[in-house]
């Protein structure tokens, strides 16, 4: 059986979450992008202690008349109180939004700035505040977002939620191209939304190796509501002093959207043909499920106003594809459980336990979406469906007494857990264990076929990261043309909501054992 396109729970052969692009301490880099800059205070006296150098193209003064000045001193006195009183009942690292005027030789220069308030100090970055007719005004952001909100409430599946967010959002935004990905569990990203000029790379249904977005990448994007890059082609802006004079360390740029890019990500973009880059966090239970990934091919710049509506979205889309997921779980577990119900009945209306799920009206196979079982109970061996050989089936049962002790254990990959089930690979793919009593190597064994599965990437993810002779230095892949293979010795991946039905029948088995026997 061949199917065009792997699930997106499809364990892969090879793991490309990097390790070495996952050290890399990107929150010290000690930079900032120059589209804003940035100042640290002093949390007791809000005093400048360190700024970053292109301050002075923003105020038109030197850095040494910024460093050591209250920032109270540039600012209208309600909006430097406004200020104080803010951070002084801020305990917490959230964000807070401000609308600063500097006054500067006599000047007013109007300025939106996020504070970040810390347990030893301030950061502020700031950035030129824009015009309404620029962004549009807040009722038109405002109604927009309404607009596309109503959308995403009508859509019937994820990939709906996806195709819809990104239309929609390049409408908003008037980004050339805005992607929808999601991670599989191996961090690997697949696009199943996409919104582009016609002119531009088609990469819907392609995936990404997870080094693309290492660990240490995707932790941050936890911690911030999104990721912009104006141009790739920015002179870094370094930070005065370097070592942050309140805590002698380097200052930790985690929370600012401001922080410099990591040059080997600008060469990924440079690559793919984009100049500047926005993306958003999909996060569903505290976790990363995705990325809204948003490309244009010359510089740009959304305003703050822009990147607060879609900040507002990428939560609400969040929100949608949890309750998407939630009711098809729902629907799942509520067609498990009236199968599990029949078994039940069975169970209970038949002589031994194996008869009941395997010859009855109702089948464990239908339970768990198996293609062979395998009951091992008293030295007898009952078997229904496509299952390995008897003998094939004991030595199987000694290596998972020897190997695994939970109560159920489930893999997608057995030919790669257990190398003699490579040679009835066709019809042990996948395997589903409920112990009944492993002393007595009794057993309920599940099995699925090999699925032969296309994987269409972007770019040849064995050569994702090129390293260099010194073994320090590495570039990006130079090309996103798509790449296929096909993995083998693997089966379709087991659902949660099929591993509960296995714990719930398990315990039904022991109860209807333990009743007969006491």
């Amino acid at each position: 059986m061949q199917k065009e396109q792997a699930p997106i729970g499809f364990t892969l052969e090879k793991n490309y979450d990097s390790e070495f692009c996952g050290s890399i301490p990107l929150h010290l880099v000690n930079l900032i992008q120059r589209h804003g800059f940035l100042l640290t205070l002093d949390k007791q006296n809000l005093k400048i202690r360190q700024v970053s150098e292109n301050a002075s193209e923003f105020l038109n003064l030197p850095i040494e008349d910024i460093q050591g000045r209250p920032i109270a001193s540039f600012l209208p006195n309600e909006q430097a109180e406004d200020l104080k009183s803010k951070i002084e009942g801020k305990n917490s690292q959230e964000k807070i939004p401000f609308t600063l005027t500097f006054q500067v030789q006599g000047q007013e220069v109007a300025f939106t700035a996020l504070v970040h308030p810390t347990e030893e100090y301030v950061l502020i970055e700031i950035e030129k505040a824009k015009l309404p007719t620029e962004t549009g005004t807040f009722i038109q952001l405002y109604q927009q977002t309404k607009y596309i909100t109503s959308l995403l409430k009508q859509a019937n599946s994820i990939e709906e939620i996806a195709q819809i967010t990104v239309e929609e959002m390049k409408k908003l935004t008037g980004f050339d191209r805005i992607l929808a990905y999601q991670f599989d569990p191996q961090w690997n990203g697949m696009v199943i939304g996409q919104a582009k000029e016609e002119d531009m790379e088609d990469y819907m249904g392609l995936r990404f190796p997870a080094s693309d977005v290492p660990k240490q990448t995707r932790d941050l994007y936890l911690r911030n509501p999104y990721r912009l890059i104006p141009t790739r082609e920015y002179k870094p802006a370094r930070l005065i002093p370097v070592i942050n004079p309140i805590t002698q360390r380097f200052t930790d740029l985690s929370e600012c959207n401001l922080r410099s890019v990591a040059g080997v990500h600008l060469e990924y973009m440079a690559n793919m043909g984009i100049m500047a880059s926005m993306s958003l966090p999909l996060i569903i239970d505290d976790k990363l499920w995705g990325l809204i990934s948003c490309h244009h091919r010359s510089a740009i710049h959304p305003s703050y106003e822009l990147r607060s509506a879609l900040e507002l979205l990428s939560d609400i889309v969040s929100t949608q594809l949890a309750a998407k997921e939630r009711e098809k779980s729902i629907e799942l577990r509520a067609q498990l459980r009236g199968i599990h119900a029949q078994l039940l009945e069975q169970l209970y209306t038949t002589s031994n336990f194996p008869d009941g799920l395997l010859n009855g009206n109702t089948k464990i196979s239908e339970l768990l979406n198996l293609s062979g079982v395998a009951v091992l109970y008293e030295g007898g061996v009952w078997t229904e469906g496509q299952v390995p050989s008897n003998q094939e089936i004991k030595e199987l049962v000694f290596w998972l007494k020897r190997n695994q002790n939970t109560a159920v254990y489930a893999t997608d990959t057995l030919p790669k857990q257990y190398v003699r089930a490579k040679e009835y690979h066709e019809v042990a793919s996948g395997l589903i264990m409920m112990s009944i009593n492993p002393e007595q190597a009794e057993y309920v064994l599940g099995f699925r076929p090999e699925v032969l599965q296309t994987i269409h990437w972007g770019g040849n993810p064995d050569q994702a990261i090129q390293m260099e002779a010194d073994g320090k230095s590495y570039h990006p892949r130079n090309s996103f043309t798509r790449y296929q293979n096909t993995v083998r010795h693997t089966s379709l991946p087991w659902l949660p909501e099929e591993l509960e039905a296995a714990e719930a029948l398990r315990s039904a088995v022991l109860e209807k054992i333990i009743r007969e026997r006491y």
